[in-house]
């Protein structure tokens, strides 16, 4: 008995190494004629060979050597010459198995179109296929100069599909494209091509140069060096502006001394540096040469503004980020008269002088009438109030308050009553690290130490001294909407604030991924799906999002930008961002929200919470469409606004139930009453969560599946104004 079983094992090991080297099936008649032939080659085996690395299914040794797919009828187990009852048929042949179930690789794959962030891609289907389901893109991610880890992303597309663009790669990056063919029976072998995607902007603009001496003619300046995570930094160039001549500052004019001497200009690139050069001080105005831009003396009577730029090069491409704001005066300079005009300024030295002592003698009168009465205020309350570098200002919500109902609040009081409030020595912040720019000012990644305990937060670092009246109370009222969401799990945290001489430094929760990004990241081909996100996760985030959002109306605060991108992913738990003091984007692009705008909105009628719901429609659909584009099919996004009110809405797609859509179209509804406020939308997608007899998504694959595209050009398409 045992001896038998030795024999079966060893017979099943013969048969799968004679599976994997070719064997032989029998002698078939009918054999279709779709097949290759290969005539160099001559042999069984040879034939085999060159048939299965040909990723064909059968070999066909005969005269010639003939490959293909279908085998036809099978007349015998045994060759056709040892057939007995096959000597008067016709057309038979000896069929041989190459061992390949899968399909071969896609044929001439084709690039064009190559920009930072995106590619045209094209093939042919493969030489030898039975059945094809899909092909599979994948992006292997081989370099890269940003600091932190792009994605490999991978695609699906129908088996008749043959040409798509990959807009989700990152700037100045190589990646490894394959595709692959998909079958029944798996995936089949991939064809390859190595890809390098142009630079983009700099992400990161350097902070203006620090002045260190001004002897007139000569300045002194500090700089400090910059990641960047688009393109290699090349060198830095030092950009002298005459702050005199209100002349409008163009970056693409800006050329050398000589040459905006000729054409009028008040501006010139005085110096272009390596980036090793930029860590000593640099001296504008020394008459030297740097980089092929000379560096000319100083005008001491011209007041100037010096700027800083970061070149990125990479093959004929340049690309430069320059410090902002640009019109920030850096330096003031003034002349001595001197000769004949000598006895005139020693009359007007006197007279200051006695204005002078006029003006001090009515400070320190105003000085002791204050206190006055600054003690009498104390006397009827203990409360001390907290000062944001500027006179008390009490500001209204900016939240939707009917005026009726609003009362002033003193913001001060709220924040220490409210917030922690840290000390400057508590802080660090990685200049370095820029995390988006806003309207008061940069975000930069930041840790606060609070005992042995280091904390990431983000730092929205204010210039509070700088700010005009009107815009330091916008600031507050945009600061007032965060203090008074309170706490909440799905919105994002304002931790406290910390004050400088100079600025204001508020302390916000740091969470780096949204998402969107978390969408388009999840969309990849698992066994049978066409997403890792599961349909539970998906409703459930929109869930989250929805309590969030009952909180906000609650509060009375409207969000009036709500989208995937104004949503961050905290250990996959979203919080609402986007709104108030919490905005910030990336210093050279920030999204265009028209394609979640409510239909009043449009109609010039003010945001209302009903309007929130809207968006929140668009964004569930933004979710279940995994980060695709809303009314993609309409590039031109000042076209949106016509076509809604025309009746456009958002696509019932393939995978959505008619209930998780009639939630959509019920959020909208023209007339805004008939729209479910957030606490009702919560409710009716718990109702469909707990309802297991009909899915409400499925993220299962199908037969033509396509993902819903993604333009990112479409989407942030709006250029920041500060």
């Amino acid at each position: 008995m045992r001896s038998l079983s030795y024999v079966i094992l060893f017979c099943t090991v013969c048969s799968i190494v004679c599976w994997n080297e070719g064997y032989f099936l029998g002698c078939y008649s009918n054999i279709p004629n779709v097949r290759t032939n290969i005539p160099s080659y001559s042999g069984q085996n040879n034939c085999i060979k060159a048939c299965g690395s040909r990723y064909y299914r059968y070999a066909i040794p005969d005269t010639t050597c003939s490959c293909g797919n279908y085998e036809g009828e099978q007349v015998s187990n045994t060759t056709c010459n040892e057939c007995q009852d096959c000597k008067d048929k016709e057309g038979i042949l000896d069929i041989y198995a190459t061992g390949n179930l899968l399909p071969g690789p896609p044929r001439n794959l084709r690039i064009s179109n190559v920009t930072d962030t995106s590619l045209k891609i094209s093939w042919s289907e493969p030489e030898s296929f039975v059945e094809l389901t899909s092909y599979k893109i994948r992006a292997k991610l081989l370099k890269t100069f940003s600091t932190f880890p792009p994605m490999s992303p991978e695609w699906v597309y129908s088996n008749k599909t043959f040409q798509t663009d990959i807009i989700t790669l990152h700037p100045s990056s190589i990646y490894n494209l394959s595709i692959t063919s998909v079958s029944p029976d798996g995936e089949g072998a991939a064809i390859y091509s190595d890809v390098k995607t142009e630079i983009g902007e700099p992400d990161n603009p350097p902070s203006p140069p620090e002045l260190l001496s001004n002897d007139g003619s000569q300045i002194k300046i500090k700089m400090m060096a910059v990641t960047n995570n688009n393109g290699p930094v090349s060198a830095y160039r030092i950009v002298v502006v005459n702050n005199d001549v209100k002349e409008s500052f163009n970056k693409d004019n800006l050329m050398s001394y000589d040459a905006a001497k000729r054409m009028g200009l008040t501006y010139y690139t005085a110096a272009e540096l390596n980036p090793i050069e930029i860590t000593k001080p640099f001296i504008v105005g020394d008459g030297r040469s740097y980089g092929g831009f000379y560096n000319p003396q100083l005008d001491p009577n011209v007041n100037y503004n010096i700027i800083l730029g970061v070149v990125s090069r990479m093959g004929n491409e340049t690309k430069i980020c320059y410090s902002v704001p640009f019109s920030d005066t850096l330096v003031f300079k003034f002349s001595d008269e001197e000769g004949e005009n000598s006895a005139l300024i020693v009359v007007l030295s006197v007279a200051i002088g006695l204005l002078s002592c006029v003006l001090v003698a009515s400070v320190i009168g105003f000085i002791i009438l204050r206190n006055r009465v600054t003690n009498r205020r104390q006397r009827l309350s203990d409360n001390q109030e907290l000062t944001l570098q500027g006179p008390m200002i009490e500001v209204e919500n900016n939240g939707y308050i009917p005026e009726e109902e609003h009362v002033p609040i003193n913001h001060y009081r709220s924040l220490r009553q409210k917030l922690q409030t840290f000390l400057p020595s508590q802080i660090k912040i990685d200049t370095s690290n820029l995390l988006g720019t806003g309207k008061f000012g940069r975000v930069n990644r930041a840790n606060i130490l609070n005992g042995d305990n280091l904390t990431p937060i983000a730092a929205y670092t204010i210039q509070d001294k700088k700010m005009g009246q009107e815009t330091r109370k916008s600031m507050l009222q945009e600061l007032d909407l965060l203090i008074k969401t309170g706490k909440h799990d799905n919105i994002i945290q304002l931790l406290g604030t910390c004050e400088t001489p100079q600025t204001v430094i508020v302390a916000l929760e740091l969470v780096t991924t949204n998402l969107k990004e978390f969408l388009l990241g999840s969309r990849e081909t698992l066994p049978e799906r066409f997403s890792s996100l599961s349909e539970y996760q998906a409703l459930d985030t929109a869930m989250q999002i929805a309590q969030g959002m009952a909180h906000l109306e609650h509060s009375k605060i409207l969000h009036k930008q709500l989208c995937a991108r104004s949503i961050l992913l905290s250990n996959g738990v979203p919080k609402i961002s986007g709104y108030g003091l919490a905005q910030y984007h990336s210093h050279n692009k920030i999204p265009d929200y028209t394609r979640w705008t409510a239909i009043e909105v449009f109609r010039g009628q003010p945001h209302n919470p009903k309007s929130d719901v809207w968006s929140f429609a668009c964004l569930l659909w933004e979710i279940c469409a995994l980060g695709g584009t809303p009314y993609a099919s309409v590039s031109n996004t000042n076209e949106i606004p016509e076509k809604i009110m025309r009746g456009l809405r958002l696509p019932q797609l393939q995978y959505f139930s008619e209930d998780l859509y009639q939630v959509m179209l019920d959020c909208w509804q023209i007339d805004t009453d008939e729209r479910p406020k957030f606490e009702q939308l919560l409710e009716m997608l718990m109702a469909l969560q707990e309802n297991t007899f009909v899915p409400y998504l499925s993220f299962n694959l199908m037969a033509n599946f396509q993902y819903e595209p993604f333009y990112p050009d479409i989407e942030l398409a709006v250029r920041p104004n500060y």
